[in-house]
């Protein structure tokens, strides 16, 4: 048995990469819907899913709706952007510069250096585990794959998070 995803937007899918248009920094909603394929004369039902985001969290909602999962939110992670910084009312000359990535970059501070991660496209995970019941067998199986999203990096939303980034008020 494999387990198998198709969208409303595309029937098709390269491996277990899910067709779709993802961009750093930009809302999106996606509904999968996971089905187990067969090479028998047999149909299996879906017992249980459970999803998961791997690697760093964004603002992501996971939606099961037994076979649908909908996945909303807004990827930010995943590029190496590097900011160095020092703490309001003080200057690289009075105490030493901070560096940290945009996930752990404190509101308000005075920054003044952006090494941007120019990668075009990275591939965000997703660990779906299914356990289904076959209809002729009635044994209970528990499978799981990785379902992934490639991540368009516009470079637009560190513009914009540096056009709106607050300085200096920590």
């Amino acid at each position: 048995m494999t387990i198998g995803f198709s969208t409303t937007e595309t029937s098709e899918y390269t491996g277990n990469i899910i067709q779709g248009t993802f961009t750093r920094g930009v809302e999106f909603t996606q509904s999968v819907t996971v089905s187990v394929i067969s090479t028998e004369d047999e149909t299996f039902s879906i017992i249980d899913m459970v999803v998961t985001l791997l690697g760093e969290q964004d603002p992501i909602t996971i939606t099961i709706d037994e076979p649908v999962i909908t996945l909303n939110g807004t990827y930010l992670s995943g590029w190496n952007d590097i900011f160095t910084y020092v703490p309001t009312d003080e200057s690289d000359r009075t105490t030493d510069p901070i560096t940290s990535t945009l996930n752990n970059l404190p509101d308000g501070q005075n920054l003044y250096n952006l090494d941007q991660d120019q990668k075009h496209f990275i591939t965000r995970q997703y660990e779906v585990t299914v356990t289904y019941m076959g209809s002729l067998n009635q044994e209970e199986t528990t499978e799981t794959v990785n379902l992934n999203h490639e991540v368009f990096n516009s470079l637009e939303s560190i513009r914009s998070f540096m056009a709106n980034y607050e300085y200096g008020k920590g």
